[in-house]
């Protein structure tokens, strides 16, 4: 349901890992171990108490798609900073831009089949965090949602302005009309703002999260359903987390995983969906 290989290759065949990819033993300092432990975790270094050696892992730097391109700029500029040093980015260029955008659409598969199997038809949603999966246009054009997009950073806000322009021109889905909602709206703000957010809308319906750090017991007082994205898949999730914190973004909080006992769990690919239902008000 993502193209987990183009992700992959586009971690590797950056130029950071051109350099860790040639180490054979290494004791890294201890803030750097979070980038080890990523290619640990891609299997070309291999943990061995406190050092790191050479992995097996064949590597086949072939050919490169969008993807895999955007991916491999976003960790040189973004995740390497974060995980070797705590830097964060500031000014976006449009080169990061444009890296950011096209890398949401690895996730395409995965709100398409969301949207359609998942959500009920109809209704006000908060999208609690945009990036990195992108959760909206296909909440209007296949649900029929009306959508309130909540985001910390401006620059990534602009991002989802330009998609949401392409709506009108999007192709339906097959056996079903393109179903263009009435409403949406942009909030730049922390997560944590959820008490005005739902003074200003009112009641939600449902509110979407995507490997994000919302707080899933606010968002269940100001919504009736909640739903809650996470990738089963280790690598991308600590490449997603890099992601999120270089950008200044709320990442997942350690908290998080108490809250998703209480919640019904669904597998949808290779995504665990959470669904804390019955909390909001009604």
């Amino acid at each position: 349901m993502i193209p987990r290989d183009d992700i992959i290759l586009g971690i590797l065949s950056s130029p950071p890992a051109a350099l860790l990819l040639e180490i054979e033993e290494a004791k890294p300092m201890q803030r750097a171990r979070p980038l080890f432990d990523l290619f640990s975790e891609l299997g070309a270094l291999q943990k061995k108490g406190d050092k790191y050696k050479r992995g097996r892992l064949e590597i086949n730097l072939g050919e490169h798609s969008p993807i895999s391109d955007a991916v491999s700029e976003l960790f040189q500029h973004v995740a390497f900073p974060y995980l070797i040093s705590g830097r964060k980015t500031g000014r976006l260029t449009p080169d990061l831009q444009r890296a950011l955008y096209t890398y949401t659409s690895a996730y395409q598969a995965l709100r398409i089949a969301f949207t359609q199997y998942l959500l009920r038809y109809g209704g006000l949603t908060l999208v609690a965090g945009w990036f990195p999966c992108a959760f909206s246009s296909e909440l209007m054009s296949i649900a029929g949602r009306d959508v309130v997009i909540l985001e910390e950073r401006e620059d990534i806000v602009a991002l989802e302005m330009d998609r949401l322009s392409l709506i009108p021109l999007a192709p339906a889905p097959l056996g079903q009309e393109l179903a263009a909602a009435s409403f949406y709206a942009f909030e730049i703000a922390p997560l944590t703002n959820l008490d005005e957010i739902a003074e200003k809308y009112g009641k939600f319906n449902t509110a979407v999260v995507c490997n994000r750090g919302a707080d899933l017991d606010k968002l269940g007082k100001v919504a009736e359903e909640v739903y809650y994205i996470a990738t089963r898949d280790r690598p991308i999730a600590l490449l997603n987390n890099a992601l999120l914190n270089g950008l200044g973004l709320a990442a997942p909080s350690e908290e998080l995983e108490k809250t998703l006992r209480k919640a019904q769990r669904q597998e949808l690919g290779p995504f665990d969906v959470y669904i804390l239902r019955g909390t909001g008000p009604t």
